[in-house]
């Protein structure tokens, strides 16, 4: 992997753009702000960003390089949940004067968090906790499901959040270790050595044989698709309530189950008349796009128009 494919990489910028058709001093709302890559792109356009992150180390890397946005009032950064989007806007409404034109969600993990190597998020930092919190703030690490969670329905979530064939023989393998020395699965090197053992020599593939199992850890820990079917419903209202007009709701989705609750809502909402898509099919990346960034390549775009 080259420096810059280890660097995050904003997915379908160009298409995030067209089609939430951000206006000049108008409001949108990042609610995965990230590295910023798709605010950078909406700011450009003269339009004003309200940014949503609870990953502290995003919100500080943001206020360095986005400090002119921010105290020029052109970006508002605020070190929260999506989930509390609607509260938020509340507070800001007090002193601002705030109609929401557009609300984009990237529902991707950035590569900056994958990559870290003191966050357990890494198959290399084999000695770091295996942790996972994408919020400090939060109180289980992944380590503790782990040491938590039984046998039947570890495997089950490794299977269901993570497409881990091997979930079985991944969660036997995790509860016989635990019974020995619980202590060893803080480590992310335990994790990725048992992975490995019970995979054999199929672990020998192009994907890590633990991406799997990490992405359904990752996604359980934080409560993340809980999190996404309860926002959307909050977004759609926010939009509802705002006096803007052509208002647009744009949602980039990575893991199967991400896209099924999107896809499901927006299909919902078309149904009663109350939005229409704007693509009937998921937008992809071009292969100009994958050749850049192969990141990119499970990326589905979904688009609302109100």
């Amino acid at each position: 992997m080259n420096k810059d494919q280890s660097k995050h990489q904003a997915v379908l910028v160009k298409e995030v753009l067209e089609a939430l058709n951000p206006q000049k001093d108008c409001y949108y709302i990042d609610a995965t702000f990230g590295a910023g890559g798709h605010s950078r792109e909406i700011l450009n356009t003269g339009a004003k960003v309200i940014a949503f992150d609870f990953d502290q180390a995003s919100i500080d890397a943001a206020k360095e390089l986005f400090n002119k946005e921010i105290n020029s009032k052109q970006l508002i950064l605020l070190r929260e949940n999506f989930s509390k989007m609607d509260e938020s806007l509340l507070n800001l409404k007090k002193s601002l004067n705030l109609e929401i034109s557009g609300i984009f969600f990237d529902f991707g993990t950035s590569t900056d968090q994958l990559m870290s190597k003191d966050r357990g998020f890494s198959f290399e930092a084999r000695e770091e906790t295996l942790d996972m919190r994408m919020d400090d703030r939060l109180g289980v690490k992944a380590c503790d499901l782990l040491k938590l969670i039984d046998e039947k329905q570890l495997a089950k979530m490794l299977f269901e959040y993570g497409g881990e064939n091997d979930a079985r023989a991944i969660a036997r393998k995790i509860v016989a270790i635990r019974r020995k020395d619980p202590n060893s699965l803080d480590k992310v090197g335990t994790l990725v050595d048992l992975i490995e053992e019970v995979k054999g020599q199929r672990a020998r593939g192009k994907i890590n044989a633990a991406t799997k199992t990490f992405q359904a850890l990752r996604i359980i820990v934080n409560d993340e698709l809980s999190n996404i079917e309860a926002v959307l419903p909050k977004a759609l209202r926010i939009l509802q309530n705002s006096k803007a007009i052509d208002k647009r709701l744009v949602c980039i989705a990575f893991h199967e189950g991400e896209d099924r609750l999107v896809k499901t809502f927006f299909k919902q909402i078309e149904a009663t008349n109350i939005g229409k898509l704007i693509n009937k099919k998921p937008i992809q990346a071009s292969e100009e796009e994958l050749a850049i960034n192969p990141r990119s390549r499970s990326a589905k775009l979904r688009a609302l128009a109100l």
